[in-house]
């Protein structure tokens, strides 16, 4: 046992309605269902965090505190993961060909996530480590909440108040809730509600620049799966210790986060990014620019058996030919951003950031 306090984030996703759905259908079929989504469950989460064990129907994970110096990717990651599980439940739904009742009551399955920030240690059994402690109690009995009974929600994502400090969140945003268990005492919570936050996903306005309508494309491939990779590019601190004779600091949050509207600013260079379309882990879409010169970029992340293809597509705003638009786009990439430079710099850090881990472990 690593008897080694550690602080962190302690995950549990949930698949709600599971039980009547399988008191109702065959066991053979409902079993196939769970399982494959279940392991949808932890692609989503993994590897950004630990699996600590699959838990009948539900999944608990786990990471230390240092691994998410911008505590709100942990919402992101969450806010992605419930996007394509809904995504992945749709296409099941399409695709369906059997009529068994397993099959017809599929769709009828939910997700929730109980997410709170603590002290644990790590419990070896059988060489795999798994947290233990206080904060995992918690974590687990907050899965009996009355959340659904107050709101009607059943799909949401609830946070401790230690959780949503640690992530320096807004919590005027959500639901609050105060939750008492014997032994434990009363725990606020704060929840929000991911039907709704998908149902705004879908209907938002989607703006991405493709390629083929992009003056240029910059392509390069990083050993990193694309939520660590997403961190590096977005967070300004991160952003600044690759990005060549660079500043950037935080604009404007009108969530409480970075997400569509949200503002960076670079002050070596006076450019003010705008984000206009933010989806985690695939592609953001910014307007960045100085005075009466713009440019719109979509930075796509491809997961690839290696890491991650990030793909900058860039386009000059304005009614220049494209092929002035492209010499002046490349001009700016290569003299100016210096972008060929950066992301040799940020390979560097992102391997020198490994071997860190390495060693630390």
């Amino acid at each position: 046992m690593n008897s080694a306090r550690q602080l962190g984030f302690l995950i549990v996703a949930d698949i709600t309605g599971f039980t009547p759905f399988v008191a109702s259908t065959e066991l053979e079929h409902s079993n196939e269902i769970l399982h494959q989504i279940l392991n949808a469950i932890v692609s989503y989460l993994t590897p950004t965090f630990t699996l600590a064990e699959v838990e009948g129907d539900a999944v608990f994970v786990y990471a230390p505190l240092e691994k998410f110096p911008r505590g709100q990717m942990i919402f992101e990651i969450i806010e992605s993961s419930y996007v394509k599980f809904r995504d992945t439940k749709n296409s099941l739904q399409r695709l369906r060909t059997c009529n068994c009742k397993a099959c017809q009551l599929a769709p009828s399955l939910d997700l929730k996530f109980i997410v709170h920030f603590g002290e644990y240690i790590l419990n070896n059994v059988s060489g795999k480590n798994k947290p233990l402690g206080t904060s995992v109690n918690v974590v687990h009995r907050l899965l009996k909440n009355s959340v659904m009974e107050a709101t009607g929600w059943k799909a949401y994502a609830l946070f401790t108040k230690d959780c949503v400090d640690a992530m320096n969140l807004n919590s005027t945003l959500f639901h609050l809730q105060t939750e008492r268990f014997d032994h434990i005492g009363a725990i606020e919570t704060f929840s929000i509600d991911l039907d709704e936050l998908y149902k705004n996903s879908v209907k938002d306005r989607r703006v991405y620049l493709s390629c083929e309508d992009a003056d240029v494309v910059v392509q390069r491939d990083f050993h990193l799966p694309p939520p660590l990779l997403w961190e590096w590019i977005n967070d300004p601190k991160k952003r600044t210790r690759w990005s060549v004779a660079s500043d950037w600091n935080i604009g404007l949050r009108p969530m409480g986060r970075i997400g569509k509207g949200a503002t960076n600013h670079c002050v070596n260079s006076k450019v003010i990014e705008k984000i206009v379309d933010y989806r985690p882990f695939d592609y953001y879409t910014s307007s960045m620019g100085r005075g009466i010169f713009s440019m719109t970029l979509t930075s796509e992340f491809k997961e690839i058996p290696s890491g991650t293809r990030l793909s900058w597509n860039i386009k000059i705003n304005g009614v220049l030919p494209k092929s002035i638009a492209r010499f002046f786009c490349r001009l700016m990439l290569d003299k100016g951003m210096k972008l060929n430079q950066s992301f040799d710099k940020l390979s560097e850090l992102i391997e020198s950031d490994k071997l860190s881990r390495e060693v630390s472990v």
